[in-house]
């Protein structure tokens, strides 16, 4: 028997057939974020292989790739899509036209019509022009609707082509002829997004901080900025308190003399990515807020993929630091930053304290950035997965004779952590091109392009964009105003009898010039561009003129006086054009934080 082949052969496929008929338990799939788990808090599901029952008699077919499922307890890439992204504050969605955005490499357009904020992807079907470069236009029925500026095609906020100018009329509008559209929340003051499955939208939580809606709560200084980073440098960044005293020098964040040993501890993991833990840090004193300098216990918490809460206690109630890191693009991501708090709830923000709190914030990130490109760049010199993998290199021949990571204080256990996690989850990071291959030694990026601020922040922020056009006009009207007033006190230091109308006019522009300075929110202590004193020069000079002419018409005191108001009006107008071009730049670029890390 065992030397007929062809009979074993037979003998050989029916037992397997046998054993593919044997029933086997039933293996049900999940995906995306699974139920709240502890206490409702949501993490990323990992999604377990389905049992094959493959004959041994099918056969690939020629040209046609199967796909591979996932060994059990693997993440796919639909386990990081089935979530709920942040991607903007509501209040940076304009009411009358359509914005960008991105996340992971997927290009999105939210606008806002009558049923509220609308997502749809930002690639018109057409011609795949970019719908957020379009307008929002009312249609016959006073409806609303996303207008692609190409060519005039219109749709709903559920992705239905509704008009094609260029289409027969006697040609129906079809299906096909539609947009992409995502599920789409307003929720605590931020636009969420949900890129995958969009029937599992609506069982999947929105990655809330309950703070946020409890009552005696605000929360405010919100702020967005895109960094030229990858989304995980940055939450290695922002999980890291054991940097900020020394690389936030100077700032109210920061004092290098304030770095020390810093007990941290990791009470819980939440797989496959997200903990829960404790650090001690020192806080500044912070005078609008009524509290002095102190140590705080902080609660950290990080729930995978965008939310990072900082919770801690102060004599006078309880505060967080919400962070939601959004990955944009490999090597690209964007950050949301805000504070919430449960005491002095009446000192509300006003435009002035949130610039100059965008300002501030602008100088932290400004300070980690040549880092962490820098840091980002060797790690993907060692080994270019795109998430920095080579980071625990046992040997240095495991990545090319580079070095890894060394971490052995305390301090660096939630980087560790979270390092730990990302190895084993990132590979299904869904991104849609490859990794980019770094250069340890490749020229760093120019100074002027990694501290963009205009292009990072600034246009897309509508607080500081009305600040840097209210700066522009002031610097217009200082530039004319020195222009015109040393022209006239030129003109009257020659006159021997100056006519009186012309003074009291010198007199009268001083005075309105000193108001339009006084009346901008810029100008005072709060953003310290140009002082209340400084801008008072003209309306004091322009006063003691008036009295002057008053007691005195036809002496020379009032000649001189009448001469010495628009000399004092051109030298304020001219040192106030300078101050508000620093602040200018401030909005553009700088180099303050440079100045503040070495000083």
């Amino acid at each position: 028997f065992l030397f007929k082949p062809k009979l074993w052969l037979v003998m050989h496929y029916y037992l397997v057939l046998v054993a593919s008929l044997v029933p086997l338990t039933p293996n049900s799939r999940t995906r995306g974020f699974s139920a709240p788990l502890r206490g409702g808090r949501a993490t990323l599901a990992v999604s377990p292989s389905p049992v094959s029952s493959r004959l041994p008699s099918e056969r690939a077919q020629p040209g046609k790739r199967r796909e591979a499922e996932p060994p059990a307890g693997k993440l796919v890439p639909d386990s990081w899509l089935d979530n709920w992204y942040p991607v903007m504050f509501t209040a940076d969605v304009p009411a009358d036209s359509p914005v960008a955005a991105q996340v992971f490499e997927r290009p999105l357009v939210l606008y806002r019509d009558e049923e509220g904020l609308q997502c749809l992807a930002d690639t018109c079907p057409h011609r795949l022009a970019p719908l957020s470069e379009g307008r929002l236009a009312v249609d016959a029925s006073g409806t609303t609707r996303l207008e692609c500026s190409y060519h005039g095609w219109q749709f709903a906020g559920c992705g239905k082509c509704t008009k094609l100018p260029q289409l027969e009329g006697t040609k129906p509008i079809l299906p096909l002829y539609g947009a992409s559209a995502y599920p789409v929340r307003e929720a605590q003051g931020v636009a969420y997004v949900f890129l995958g499955n969009a029937s599992l939208a609506e069982s999947v939580p929105l990655p809330l901080a309950p703070e946020l809606d409890a009552e005696g709560w605000i929360y405010e200084q919100d702020y967005m900025r895109d960094l030229p980073y990858d989304y995980t440098t940055l939450v290695e960044n922002i999980i890291d308190p054991s940097h900020v005293p020394v690389s936030h020098h100077g700032t109210v964040q920061g004092d290098r003399n304030l770095a020390q040993p810093i007990a941290t501890s990791v009470s819980e993991r939440m797989p496959p990515i997200g903990f829960q833990g404790k650090t001690e840090v020192p806080l500044h004193a912070s005078s609008r807020l009524s509290f002095a300098q102190t140590k705080a216990v902080q609660t950290v918490t990080f729930t995978a993929p965008s939310l990072l809460a900082y919770r801690f206690s102060v004599p006078a109630g309880d505060a967080s630091a919400l962070f939601y890191p959004i990955p944009v693009a490999r090597g690209r991501s964007r950050i949301l930053v805000r504070r919430a708090r449960n005491f002095r709830t009446e000192r509300v923000m006003r435009t002035a304290d949130l610039v100059a709190k965008h300002l501030e914030n602008n100088i932290v990130f400004d300070q980690d950035m040549a880092f962490l490109c820098g840091q980002e760049a060797r790690l993907q010199a060692l080994r270019a997965d795109g998430w920095g993998g080579a980071w625990r290199a046992k040997r240095d021949s495991e990545v090319g004779g580079g070095r890894s990571y060394v971490m052995p204080a305390e301090a660096d256990r939630f980087v560790i952590s979270f390092r730990k996690q990302l190895d084993a989850a990132a590979a299904a990071l869904p991104w849609r091109s490859p990794p980019l291959a770094g250069e340890a030694h490749a020229p760093p990026m120019p100074r002027t392009v990694l501290l963009d601020r205009y292009e990072q922040h600034t246009k897309k922020c509508p607080t500081c964009m009305a600040a840097l056009k209210l700066t522009e006009r002031l610097i217009g009207v200082s530039a004319s105003t020195s222009q015109v007033s040393l022209m006239a006190a030129l003109v009257l230091a020659v006159t021997p009898a100056p006519p009186l109308a012309l003074s009291l006019a010198c007199a009268a522009a001083a005075a309105a010039y000193s108001a339009v300075l006084l009346r901008a929110y810029l100008v005072g202590p709060i953003i310290g561009a140009l002082s209340n004193r400084v801008a008072a020069v003209p309306l004091a000079a322009s006063a003691a003129s008036a009295a002057i002419l008053a007691l005195a018409p036809g002496g020379r005191a009032a000649r001189v006086a009448a001469a010495a108001t628009p000399l004092a009006t051109a030298l304020c107008a001219l040192y106030a054009r300078r101050a508000l071009d620093g602040l200018r730049a401030r909005f553009i670029y700088t180099e303050e934080a440079k100045a503040l890390q070495i000083s």
